[in-house]
């Protein structure tokens, strides 16, 4: 079938094995005559019409055939999705594992290879499988073992698989050659052509960091440094009252309606703050965000030979500052530029609602304000202001002493009390508006983790006692509490401190942080190698966080970020081995055979809550974007937009299939933020960074014209 024949009939057929194809439309109609066959199973291929009255999901409706004979059709030379590998490439000195399996519906299950023994893969004339050189076709190795049944997919303890697959795994570690490369299993098939290349990890960063400089709020993002260009925005706040989101405040209330009713929009003080990132699909720029601030500058600081001015597509790709710390910079730009005369800083910037799926960026008709400065947000800013400071001259001059202010506004200031105003709607039949007080109370001890570590950098950058002082009078408290609260913190969080050097009144404040990453880190290690057929960084299935997949925590790039800390500390090579396998789950070495980042690789997500990527005029959606992806349960809206409200054939649905986009209305999987998914992709990308290979930027590509050209849009189930 041919791309046109493709993109006419919205139909596409595609081979698993000589004897197992899939025929996959999505052409409601032709999906109804397809549901008499006994193989078929709709999937959610994440496309809603969110500027639509009544958006309902795209379906792509899939039916399995198999046979006993081999289809005619059948070509040996074309790639089966039956080969999951890493889509970038594998780096030359780490573990390199490709996987074949598949689910094929709950009528056929798992894919399962033909030709057995004994229940066993059977070898065919002495050879398992083999690695092929993709451009001279000459085998590079030869197993005469068949692919390894490592591990058996587990289940739910109410009976759900998690992958539904038999899944087999095929280790050629050894090869470390650089070169393009397919993997071939006789009477199966062979995979797409994949690189083993030491420049993959830079190939992949400089997609996370494009994601990042997509986001950027306050300027153009124009050509050469992208295709998908928008104009400048948000650039213009009024300063307000409200506070960061954080503190005591009455559960009812919502802060929505506390930034519209306290904020003095006609004579407030005007502010042009440009610099940050949108959070997410929407246009808020949050205090979460400094957390970006810190990962870039603590992967910096613990390899700075991995980065260089030139490295990324920015505006500022030739000023003699690293990239990384330029993209870094533009998370305290406009925070810089609205700290207050005495010092303090505020950190969240948001309007009075979500935006819509019409709303433009640089059109935008909702109002923006900064909430008011807090010890805590203080803290925070100062933090990360003299954690860049540390990074490169350039900026210990624009920061040093903005950061001391802010440290200084945070000793000073006692904990602020509140009493906003806000205006509710009362009564069914005869409407009125009542006006209620809401009390907001600070918190009254200093934030532990940002308290320290503003206090480490500024010592650090002026020698000056004094910043130590407050922080060694509470140490034993301190010590305690990050033990206590140290699992909920960012994994790198002291990274960047503990590569440049830390105080020695504090060792046993930072010898408590490491043992509470390291014990993550070897957790992690643990579940790379048992807990499932495909290497995951993820909770083994009977461990009680595994059901916490949503909001992207079982990112394996955000998990990796445990084993980036723990390689800091260590040196260990397993932590290393284990990021690079990761890395491997997110380009394409899992269930779906799919890239966890849009524009990265060859399969990749193509659809998700992004309101740019709605009114762009662009039909392939922005790049460089994570979805938050899994959720575990079921998500409500596809039971009801995608199985017709059978929830009980929607829970057929394995775990790590469980992914539903249908944007808006499945938040928890389709949509992202900077913070949680975007930026741990590129600090651990960039850690794992050959130094010794320094490519140019490839040309920036252009849009698909269709979104049915990319073949993330046929998913396999």
């Amino acid at each position: 079938m041919t791309l046109s024949a493709i993109l006419v009939s919205a139909s596409i057929l595609r081979f698993l094995d000589p004897c197992t194809c899939v025929y996959q439309t999505d052409d409601p109609r032709e999906g109804a005559r397809l549901s008499a066959e006994p193989g078929y199973w709709p999937v959610p291929n994440g496309i809603v019409d969110p500027l639509a009255k009544t958006p309902t999901a795209r379906v792509v409706h899939a039916v399995f055939r198999r046979q006993e004979t081999p289809f005619p059709d059948y070509n040996p030379d074309s790639p089966s999705p039956l080969f999951k590998v890493n889509q970038v490439g594998y780096l030359p000195g780490a573990p390199k594992f490709a996987y074949v399996g598949a689910w094929l519906g709950p009528v056929f299950g798992a894919w399962k290879p033909r030709e057995t023994e004994n229940g066993e893969w059977k070898v065919a004339n002495g050879i398992g499988w083999e690695l092929v050189d993709a451009k001279t076709r000459k085998v590079v190795y030869a197993s005469a073992e068949r692919p390894v049944l490592r591990v058996h997919d587990d289940t739910t303890k109410e009976g759900v698989p998690f992958t539904g697959e038999e899944t087999y795994e095929m280790n050629f570690s050894s090869v470390t050659n650089e070169g393009s490369y397919f993997v071939r299993i006789p009477g199966v098939g062979r995979s797409a052509d994949f690189r083993i290349a030491a420049s993959a990890a830079e190939e992949a960063f400089r997609v996370h960091m494009g994601g990042l400089y997509q986001k950027r709020c306050g300027i153009a993002k124009t050509e050469p440094y992208t295709h998908w260009t928008a104009g400048a925005c948000h650039a213009d706040v009024v300063r307000g009252r409200f506070a960061p989101d954080e503190g005591k405040l009455d559960p009812k209330a919502k802060w929505f309606d506390i930034i519209r009713d306290n904020t003095d929009w006609e004579r407030g003080e005007r502010l042009h703050l440009v610099g940050g990132w949108h959070d997410a699909a929407d246009y808020d720029r949050r205090p979460q965000h400094l957390q970006i601030v810190n990962d870039l500058c603590a992967v910096y600081l613990m390899r700075p030979e991995n980065f260089r001015d030139g490295q990324l597509a920015i505006p500022e790709n030739a000023n003699s500052i690293p990239d990384i710390l330029d993209e870094a910079e533009w998370g305290l730009r406009h925070l810089l530029a609205g700290q207050q005369s005495d010092g303090g800083v505020g950190t969240w910037i948001e309007t009075t609602a979500h935006p819509g799926p019409g709303n433009i960026a640089e059109r935008d008709q909702m109002r923006y304000a900064l909430s008011r400065p807090t010890r805590k947000s203080s803290l925070m800013y100062s933090a990360s202001a003299a954690l860049l400071a540390r990074c490169h001259p350039s900026f210990r001059d624009k920061y040093l002493d903005s950061a001391r202010r802010a440290w200084d506004f945070a000793m000073r200031e006692r904990p602020q009390v509140a009493v906003f105003e806000v205006k509710r709607a009362k009564g069914r039949l005869f409407k009125r508006t009542e006006t209620e007080k809401v009390v907001w109370t600070e918190d009254i001890e200093l934030p532990t983790a940002y308290f320290v570590k503003a206090a480490v950098n500024l010592h650090a950058l002026t020698g000056d006692a004094q910043f130590l002082e407050p922080v060694v009078r509470d140490l034993k408290r301190l010590t305690e509490a990050v033990g206590r609260e140290g699992w909920n913190l960012p994994p790198l969080l002291f990274s960047g401190e503990r590569a440049k050097g830390t105080p020695d009144s504090l060792v046993e404040f930072f010898r408590r942080w490491e043992k509470g990453k390291l014990n993550a880190a070897k957790g992690i290690c643990s579940q790379v190698e048992t807990a499932y057929a495909y290497r995951a960084p993820w909770w083994h299935p009977r461990q009680g966080w595994c059901h916490a997949m949503s909001f992207g925590h079982s990112h394996p790039l955000v998990r990796a970020q445990y084993l980036v800390a723990a390689h800091g500390f260590t040196g260990e090579r397993r932590y290393l081995d284990a990021a690079a396998i990761a890395l491997d789950f997110h380009n394409g070495c899992n269930p779906q055979g799919a890239t966890l980042t849009s524009g990265l690789g060859a399969v990749y997500p193509i659809a998700f809550l992004d309101l740019p990527s709605y009114v762009d005029g662009i039909a392939e959606y922005v790049p460089g974007i994570t979805p938050y992806r899994w959720t575990y349960a079921l998500p409500q809206k596809a039971v009801e937009m995608v199985w017709g409200g059978d929830r009980k054939k929607a829970s057929k649905w394995p775990i790590w299939r469980r992914w539903a986009n249908l944007e808006g209305r499945t938040v928890a999987a389709s949509e992202y933020t900077v913070w949680e998914t975007i930026a741990p992709a590129a600090s651990v990308t960039g850690y794992l960074v050959n130094p010794s290979v320094r490519t140019a930027p490839a040309e920036q590509r252009h849009p698909a014209k269709d979104l049915r050209e990319l073949p993330g849009y046929w998913p396999l189930p």
